[in-house]
């Protein structure tokens, strides 16, 4: 039986949302059907060796290297795309067609998707984030090109209903069809790994996964934590897992406020789970989302959940049913946390109710629509 060819397109597998996701769609996928190649135009990242043994892997380059940045710097300065493209063929031709191609990233995967122009298979991207409230990507495209790559696919994914919402009104003349497929949970494996350490926390905590970038509003964590020392509240333990481009600026902050007894940055976890299962609730404070694995993670390890209302978090939350949202401004934030952290049956509520409603974006649903692209 000839076994359907997946291609994905992405860059270094660090330890971001998206690529844990795509972590979680490879581990997943029925290889006795399926054929599946991931090949990185950037070799490398702090995941990578977590990538299935099934899966091809391929690099275009090992990483950063002076070969790609001027293959990028010449594509995207003067339009210059064969570099890019001979680096591809190269390397990828011997495997013959694919059935499916997939730039799991909007940005640059997407980008070099478009230029790469596969005339066989079905061409697909995916979007993870809020394009319309926070279009970061525009920088990494040329003049009009980010339109025509995403009117080049033959399907655009999103995470989330108001991730697709929000991209159909940031592209209206976007002539693809999009549809919606949830971030997959693969709740055997985060229950697993979260009984794998025995974290013994002292203190009331609350944490928060995800790297330290811009879009996560990290400054809104630490700002939190000198709200609570100054009610008398400096018992309590704020816990944020992961790294990145803020943790030198968010460290300086939390020096700056004096919450150094209060405020932990923990670095990457391989396994974060045991870390969060530890804690008493999870506070997602982000500016912008698409679905935001890290609730849906949060909730099937038994912890209540506080989060801004963006796009994946509002629908996962659906009006304070399985946690409580919160709007963006500091005082909303600051009584959203403060009321979970006052009322213990309230927290044992949304701990039950969580566990029951990730089971809505378990693995197996999600994989039945991947298959079908």
């Amino acid at each position: 039986m000839n076994r359907k060819k997946f291609l994905f397109l992405y860059g270094p597998m660090n330890g971001g949302g998206a690529e844990r996701v795509l972590l979680d769609i490879m581990c997943n996928f029925d290889y006795t059907k399926n054929e599946v190649h991931l090949c990185q135009f950037c070799g490398g990242g702090t995941l990578v060796d977590e990538v299935p043994a099934k899966v091809v892997k391929h690099e275009l380059w090992s990483g950063y290297t002076l070969g790609y940045k001027l293959a990028y710097r010449a594509s995207l300065k003067f339009g210059w795309h064969g570099f890019l493209r001979h680096q591809f063929h190269k390397i990828m031709d011997a495997y013959g067609n694919f059935d499916v191609v997939i730039s799991f990233l909007e940005g640059m995967p997407l980008r070099i998707h478009y230029l790469l122009d596969i005339k066989k298979g079905k061409q697909v991207t995916w979007v993870h984030c809020d394009l319309l409230r926070f279009p970061y990507t525009d920088s990494q495209f040329r003049v009009g090109e980010q339109l025509a790559a995403y009117n080049s696919m033959n399907a655009v994914v999103c995470v989330a209903q108001d991730t697709e919402r929000a991209f159909k009104e940031r592209f209206p003349q976007c002539t693809t069809q999009t549809q919606v497929i949830y971030n997959p949970i693969d709740i055997a494996k985060v229950e697993r790994m979260g009984n794998e350490k025995n974290v013994d926390n002292k203190r009331f905590t609350i944490v928060m996964t995800g790297r330290l970038t811009p879009p996560k509003k990290t400054e809104r964590f630490v700002l939190l934590a000198k709200r609570f020392k100054d009610i008398g509240r400096s018992d309590i333990l704020f816990q944020w897992i992961g790294d990145g481009e803020l943790r030198s600026t968010m460290e300086q902050q939390i020096h700056d406020l004096e919450v150094e007894d209060m405020v932990q940055i923990l670095g990457f976890k391989r396994n974060p789970f045991p870390y969060v299962k530890s804690a008493d609730m999870m506070f997602c404070c982000s500016g912008y989302e698409g679905f935001c694995l890290a609730i849906c993670e949060a909730m099937v390890l038994g912890v209540p959940v506080v989060s801004t209302k963006t796009s994946g978090p509002i629908e996962i939350i659906d009006n304070d049913k399985y946690g409580i949202l919160c709007d963006h401004d500091e005082e909303s934030m600051f009584n959203a946390v403060l009321t979970m952290v006052n009322d213990a049956d309230l927290r044992r509520h949304y701990a039950m109710v969580g566990k029951e409603r990730v089971k809505k974006y378990a693995a197996e649903e999600c994989m039945k629509q991947i298959y079908l692209l």
